[in-house]
């Protein structure tokens, strides 16, 4: 399972350990405020969390600099480029900050042992529901010329490229341009484009209108795939193993940097 869906939404499992943690630690120190503790340690904790956010990000942008064509997608989150060395250097440089303006830092660092106590089991629970080495489920998808095919048939000896995507889906559409130039950039791995519940007419004209060139493009006319890792979100991007194994997975579009950070790891010799 890659999502959990709240009624019209589909949240990310990966991320639930950390959000849970800054909540806990929030209330924790609304909490002891209330009860007397001195200083005001709430502020604090959500500013950690945003310089650790803002630290990750700085590094990322800085590690994958030349996958950036502009400014402005620097600063667009929504590819979820992260690198947590850069959190670990934000995270301090805040508290440093925080302890030369004498702010509650012994309450905010209190407040959030209790927020990492609580993400533990929350993680615990997310490594339960994506075990390493999960087997791709066997499903059926079909060539646009309508030929069926199982995934484990489509999928290639090394590391293939799963994408679980659809026409009507504005990030879909974004990052279609980014994994279209990565079947170049990364030729060991397989690329593999599984159009979700929709016809081969209307995807044909989809990448026509697009002026896109993709290979390995196939439907699945029943969203199985989707079915079977527990996503309910699009884009999907899982990555298979030689083996057929799922060794990561992302939610929302990449970027070019972020498909760089995602296939990098599993790239080496």
């Amino acid at each position: 399972m890659t999502t959990v869906s709240l009624g019209p939404l589909a949240i990310p499992l990966a991320p639930l350990p950390w959000l849970v943690a800054v909540m806990v630690a929030t209330l924790v120190a609304a909490r002891r405020k209330r009860r007397g503790h001195p200083g005001d340690a709430e502020p604090l904790i959500i500013w950690l969390a945003a310089a650790a956010l803002i630290g990750a990000r700085a590094a990322f942008v800085l590690r994958y600099q030349d996958q950036f064509t502009s400014v402005l997608a620097m600063f667009d989150l929504r590819d979820g480029g992260l690198w947590w060395p850069g959190a670990l250097a934000g995270l301090a440089a805040g508290m440093a900050l925080a302890a030369w303006r004498r702010a509650a830092v012994g309450e905010a660092l209190h407040a959030s042992l209790y927020g990492a106590l609580a993400a533990v089991p929350v993680a615990a629970v997310v490594v339960l529901l994506n075990p390493a080495g999960t087997p791709a489920p066997d499903v059926t998808l079909y060539r646009p010329d309508g030929g069926g095919v199982s995934l484990h048939q489509a999928r290639g000896p090394g590391v293939t490229l799963v994408n679980l995507w659809a026409t009507w889906c504005p990030p879909c559409r974004r990052e279609m341009p980014v994994l279209e130039a990565g079947q170049h950039h990364y030729p060991r791995v397989r690329f593999l484009f599984a159009n979700q519940g929709e016809d081969a007419a209307t995807m044909a004209a989809y990448l026509s209108d697009a002026d896109l060139e993709l290979n390995g493009v196939y439907l699945d006319p029943h969203g199985d795939l989707a079915r079977a890792w527990g996503s309910g979100a699009l884009p999907t991007t899982v990555l298979l193993n030689g083996a057929g194994e799922v060794i990561d997975h992302h939610i929302g579009p990449l970027s070019a940097a972020g498909l760089q950070q995602f296939l990098q790891p599993h790239l080496k010799e």
